[in-house]
């Protein structure tokens, strides 16, 4: 629980930009006599949206006579804005100094909320009501790409890390034009046959494993309509991969464009 001594303690809320931060608060006040008096603490309920970047003061003990505490039942604060983040920090200042309470300066996105519980633990929720996991759990980049840990979670940041997860892909049309992809910018079309596929985020070496494959011109089985691709002889890169394709002659194999091209790239990030 929180604890505060009247006449010196006071609540306070820092919003680090403008947003829409809605605070409600609920507190007790209880006198030195035996038994204790209690009685609400002043100025409690929902209080005036916070819209700017500030520090207010949510709870003020100064009207409280000196000798009570306050104890602070629960605090929720919400950010009510469409669409702006906002640092939120929820500290005590008893005028010479200032403690920030655990767990109380995270990160509100639009639609996130902050609560402090009567036993005195923080919880943030995300914009569906889920409960924020400990980001001591989140396994890291090195962790990822070991990919030998059993006792962390795989965030969407992080999934890519992992050895078995695919690096880049795309399917790219014969006029330099990305279909559909993941990590690819726009292809170079080099000519007839010849692709230069370009990946965003390059890999750490040009080792990586690369698949190629390419679609047929038409269904029906014939030689003018086959197509082979390979991965043309240097064309690795840790950012590109070059690729040809080949119809189906038996003699002269012509360099051919084929209906689009679909490429898929492993390897390990830098």
């Amino acid at each position: 629980m929180l604890i505060l001594r009247a006449n010196l303690d006071d609540l306070e809320v820092v919003t680090g930009s403008a947003a829409d931060i809605e605070v409600h608060l609920s507190a007790m006040q209880a006198d030195a006599s035996t038994p204790p008096i209690v009685q609400p603490a002043p100025n409690l309920g929902p209080l005036a949206s916070i819209t700017t970047a500030t520090t207010t003061q949510i709870l003020d003990t100064s009207g409280i006579t000196s000798g009570h505490i306050v104890n602070v039942k629960g605090l929720s604060i919400f950010n009510n804005h469409a669409s702006q983040a906002c640092q939120v920090t929820v500290q005590v200042n008893d005028g010479t100094v200032v403690t920030i309470l655990a767990g109380m300066d995270v990160n509100l996105l639009a639609g996130e909320s902050l609560l402090l519980t009567q036993g005195g633990v923080a919880i943030h929720y995300d914009v569906n009501g889920g409960v924020y996991p400990s980001v001591g759990n989140a396994a890291s980049q090195a962790e990822m790409e070991a990919g030998t840990a059993t006792d962390k979670y795989v965030s969407p940041g992080v999934m890519k890390f992992h050895p078995g997860v695919c690096k880049a892909r795309g399917k790219f049309g014969v006029t330099g034009n990305t279909i559909e992809g993941w990590n690819v910018d726009s292809p170079t079309d080099n000519g007839t046959g010849d692709i230069t596929v370009n990946v965003t985020t390059d890999l750490s070496t040009a080792n990586g494993t690369a698949q190629v494959t390419v679609e047929m011109t038409a269904t029906t089985y014939a030689v003018a309509n086959a197509r082979t691709s390979h991965i043309r002889f240097g064309g690795q890169a840790a950012g590109t991969l070059r690729c040809d394709c080949i119809d189906g002659t038996a003699t002269t194999q012509l360099v051919k464009d084929p209906t689009a091209w679909h490429v898929g790239i492993d390897g390990d990030f830098a």
